[in-house]
Parts: C-alpha cells; sequence; structure tokens
C-alpha cells in the first residue's frame, strides 16, 4: 500500500510528514526532522542533506544551498563536473526525500502535496511541480504555506475564526490572512516577498564580521577567489547563522573562528540590542506586508482572532516583539520549522480519502485496520466532508492592448485576489485591415501601464478570415488550483451563429462568458491557441 506525504520544501530545509492514526507526524530522514536543503558533488557522486551540508565547508565549491530562491530562473550553478538548475537540485532533494521516507516507513510513496511560498509565481510553482514529477511524484496540489500552516493548527479547532499566518523561512517570507470554518479554510489575503529570509538576517551579520576582517587584514576577502578564501566565507556565514539562532536565547554572543585565513583567526563580541538594529529594516519590511494584507483584505488588526508564527526565522525574539506591537500577541507554533509538513500532510490524506486507505491491509506483517478505522479522523477532527481550501491568485494577469488613442495599456483579466480556480476572457480586434496575424503580449502586475508590468511572453495567433473590418479576437486566462496558467486566443468568427458570445463581451466592458467559449471551444466550433506559461517565464 503506497503513502500520502507532505513535503515542506524549503530554502535551508526540507521536512517530510505523513498521517499515522489520524495525526500529522514528522519521518526522521537520516533520524533527524529537517533535512538540509543542500547538494554537494564528492568524487562524482551527488549527495543531498546533511552530508552535503558538511561537505560545504570542505569543498564550497562543488556545494550549492539556498537554491529555491531561485526557482523558475534560467540559471545554472556550475559544481566544477557539473552544472545544475534550481530545479535540478529540487529534483534531487524530493528524490531522497521520497527514497529515504519510502525506506523507513516500508512503503511506497508516490503522492504527495507540496508546499510553496504564497508569492511564489506561476513559473515558480511549475518549476516546483516538474521537479517533484521527475522525482517519481504525483503532486496533489502545490500549496501555499500559510495555508498549510493553518491547516495543522486550525483543523482541530472547534470555532469559526480569522487568522493571520506571519511565515518567516530560510529564504522567503509570506503573510496571509484567512478565514476557518471548520473544514473549510479560506484565503482573504495574501501578500509577501520571495527573496527575504533568514538567509538575509545572516547576511547582516556576515557584513558586520567582513568589514572587521577587512579592517584587520587590510584587504576584501569577499573579493578574493582563492579557494582558502572561499572557504572561510563559509566558516563566516555559518558562524553568523549559530549566533543569530543563539542570540534568541542569549542577551551577548562571542564569535570566535581561530585560523580562519592562514594563522588569522577572528573573534567579535555581538549583543542582541545591536542584532536587532542590524535587522530593523528587513522587520519593518514583514510589518509593512502586514499592514498591506490587512488592506487588501478589508479588515483592521481587532479582526484577527489569531496571529501564527511559523518557520525557523520566527523563533528570532524581535519577530515576536514586531508582530506583537503591530497586531496581537502571536501563537508560536510547537515545532515550528515542522507545522507546514504537517499541514500538507493533512491535505495529502483529505485528498486521497477514501481510495488511499479505503480498505485494511497486511503488509510486512503490521496489520492497519486500526489506521483504516481512523481514516475518517485527522487531528481529532471527523472528516465525512473533505478539507476545502479556496485560495487566492497573488498577482493580476492580463495582455497589452490598445485604446481609442491607439496608446498600449495593460488590460486586466484576472485580477489579485480572485479566487482559484480562476478563469477570465476579454474581447479584442484586429488593428488594422486585412490583418493576417495578431500578436498577444501576456503580463504580471498591478499597473495600468504596460512598461511597469512583468512580461511573460507572446502568442501570435494566424487570422483565418481576413477581412477589411476589424476581426475579434479572445483572449482566455484560465489559472488552476496550482496556479499554472493556461493562455489561449481564439478568432471569432463574424457570423450570426457567435451573436451571443460578442453580445456577452459587450454587455460586460469587454469580458465574456469563459463558461461559453469553453462549450464553443469543447463542441469544435471554435479552435484557439492554447499554451501554458513554463519556468523560464516565456510561452511554450
Amino acid at each position: 500500500m503506497s503513502v500520502v506525504v507532505g513535503i515542506d520544501l524549503g530554502t535551508t530545509n526540507s521536512v517530510v510528514s505523513y498521517l499515522k492514526r489520524g495525526r500529522a507526524e514528522v519521518i526522521p530522514i537520516d533520524g533527524k526532522n529537517i533535512f538540509p536543503s543542500v547538494l554537494s558533488i564528492r568524487d562524482g557522486e551527488i549527495i543531498v542533506g546533511s552530508q552535503a551540508k558538511a561537505r560545504m565547508m570542505l569543498s564550497p565549491e562543488t556545494s550549492v544551498c539556498s537554491t529555491k530562491r531561485d526557482m523558475g530562473k534560467d540559471i545554472t550553478y556550475d559544481l566544477g563536473t557539473e552544472m545544475f538548475t534550481p530545479e535540478d537540485v529540487a529534483y534531487y532533494i524530493l528524490k531522497t526525500i521520497k527514497e529515504k521516507a519510502g525506506g523507513i516507513l516500508g512503503e511506497k510513496i508516490d503522492q504527495a502535496v507540496i508546499t510553496v511560498p504564497a508569492y511564489f509565481t506561476s513559473e515558480q510553482r511549475e518549476a516546483t511541480k516538474r521537479a517533484a514529477e521527475r522525482a517519481g511524484l504525483n503532486v496533489l496540489r502545490l500549496m501555499p504555506e500559510p495555508t498549510a500552516a493553518a491547516l495543522d493548527y486550525g483543523i482541530d479547532q472547534q470555532r469559526d475564526q480569522i487568522i493571520m499566518v506571519y511565515d518567516l523561512g530560510g529564504g522567503t517570507f509570506d503573510i496571509s490572512i484567512m478565514k476557518v470554518d471548520k473544514n473549510e479554510f479560506e484565503v482573504l489575503a495574501v501578500d509577501g516577498n520571495s527573496r527575504l529570509g533568514g538567509d538575509d538576517f545572516d547576511e547582516l551579520i556576515c557584513s558586520r564580521m567582513y568589514d572587521k576582517i577587512n579592517d584587520e587584514l587590510g584587504e576584501d576577502i569577499t573579493s578574493k577567489k582563492d579557494k582558502k578564501y572561499i572557504s572561510a566565507l563559509m566558516k563566516i556565514r555559518e558562524n553568523a547563522e549559530k549566533a543569530k539562532m543563539d542570540l534568541s536565547d542569549l542577551e551577548e554572543v562571542e564569535i570566535i573562528i581561530p585560523n580562519l585565513i592562514d594563522d588569522y583567526s577572528f573573534e567579535m563580541t555581538l549583543t542582541r540590542d545591536e542584532f536587532n538594529q542590524l535587522v530593523e529594516p528587513l522587520m519593518e519590511e514583514t510589518i509593512d506586508k502586514i499592514y498591506n494584507v490587512l488592506k487588501l483584505a478589508n479588515l483592521t488588526r481587532d479582526d484577527i482572532d489569531r496571529v501564527l508564527l511559523v518557520g525557523g526565522s520566527t523563533k528570532m525574539p524581535i519577530v515576536k516583539e514586531k508582530v506583537r506591537d503591530s497586531v496581537k500577541d502571536p501563537y508560536v507554533a510547537p515545532n515550528v520549522d515542522e507545522v507546514v509538513s504537517r499541514g500538507a500532510a493533512i491535505m495529502a490524506a483529505s485528498l486521497c480519502v477514501p481510495e488511499t486507505y479505503d480498505m485494511a491491509q497486511t503488509n510486512n506483517g503490521i496489520n492497519r485496520t486500526n489506521e483504516v478505522n481512523r481514516v475518517n479522523e485527522i487531528n481529532g477532527v471527523n472528516l465525512d466532508k473533505k478539507i476545502i481550501v479556496k485560495e487566492k491568485v497573488v498577482f493580476t494577469y492580463g495582455i497589452d492592448m490598445l485604446d481609442e488613442n491607439r496608446k498600449l495599456y495593460f488590460r486586466s483579466i484576472i485580477k489579485r485576489g480572485s479566487t482559484l480556480p480562476a478563469k477570465g476572457a476579454v474581447l479584442g480586434y484586429t488593428s488594422t485591415p486585412l490583418q493576417k496575424s495578431v500578436v498577444i503580449t501576456i503580463y504580471r502586475g498591478e499597473s495600468k501601464s504596460v512598461k511597469e508590468n512583468q512580461y511573460l511572453g507572446e502568442l501570435e495567433l494566424d487570422i483565418v478570415n481576413v477581412s477589411e473590418k476589424n476581426v475579434p479576437v479572445c483572449a482566455l486566462f484560465e489559472i488552476d488550483e496550482n496556479m499554472i496558467i493556461t493562455f489561449t486566443s481564439i478568432e471569432i468568427p463574424m457570423t450570426e451563429e457567435y451573436r451571443e458570445l460578442m453580445d456577452s463581451a459587450g454587455n460586460d466592458g469587454g469580458n465574456m462568458d469563459v463558461d461559453l467559449i469553453n462549450k464553443c471551444l469543447l463542441e469544435g466550433k471554435l479552435k484557439g491557441k492554447k499554451i501554458e506559461i513554463d519556468a523560464k517565464a516565456h510561452l511554450k
């Protein structure tokens, strides 16, 4: 019998969980609940996890970490003998987690809910999904990390509530507000920064250390390419991270690195107050996001019943202080590194009820009747009704169009805050007589100016019924529950048969009836050119 799991694919660490006797539990990989998201090459062999993290100090030029921040980007890491993309690194991490977790449980693992930052773009989500599929996992859902955390917390809370999830991980930050009503979780608003996390806090400590070292040595060690300097930078980063964590419990730490470079040893004192001053700008950015997400949800701080702190970086005392001052005293989840994975496991089990556990089976001599009897109960809550999660679109998507003055502007089709799955269509026309094709350019952003939004790609549609008149063309956006975007362009014949379709746009400011369009496509009355936005922000 196969087991479904929830995987928190993190910037610095990853965690995998599954459902055991109605409770979400972490599967310890290599004896630990967290699995370092690090890849290294040793004698031609690719290794990931704790061994790879240990090798970063010895061989930084053949190791890579924190690649999650680069997901969806067209970049590669040169590790000497091999080149890797962020997706490649994610694939090896997920493959190892899948194999080791399956070995521990004595079960096959081939289905998972995988979490992503709420503010991940469609390209980043698609890259994550592909990495998982390459690893042999059927992705049941890509789930935003704050929602997964809320699921782990809220599934056993027998009351309606509005909760805010402040999720500060190793490399990303998300802030979400959601309404929880028993088994239903509705996201009201989302904000965040996919390039803000614990790594940035570490870097601020590193910068202070660099300044001291450069003054004492009279040279900029960050510009050196020799192996001893690269190794020194890794030692500095490791000690900076340790100092940050120690300051969660101590008021002052001594950072001592013997023989950092040749016979030079480093020593520096850092107090918690000094650290707080260093990270104040980063903390203020997260607080600004809190105020913005409240505004997006049309709520005040008094409307929030509970604030949840999630992610390893929320262990810093300054986080709790800032959140308390801006909203209210937060709830610090036990094992904040694990709640996202556990929530994903709960969602995975819910999506697979009843087919995954629909009968008592004996495997490896273990009778599973008790687990099967409790399949419809998770964290003490009866799941006769499946868990319902209503996510929101976190960006506005649209195309470029010409206004009455023939100037380009951004025409939104699916707006930020729309509930997933989302769909929308708009009617446009060819702009010149006898036009043989139309190029539709796709953007993401919140500005009316095309130039201020992010270009995603373009699609050229050949016009079949070339005419002296303006030929109607439909632009159709569809976004699924995983935030994967499909875009379709369709020429609309200028005949009486399509009058109802044309009228739907005329009666709604150019917005078309999507269900009617899809009906015509399904029946073969219309033909469109369909594409998906891929991980490199181009179109395929």
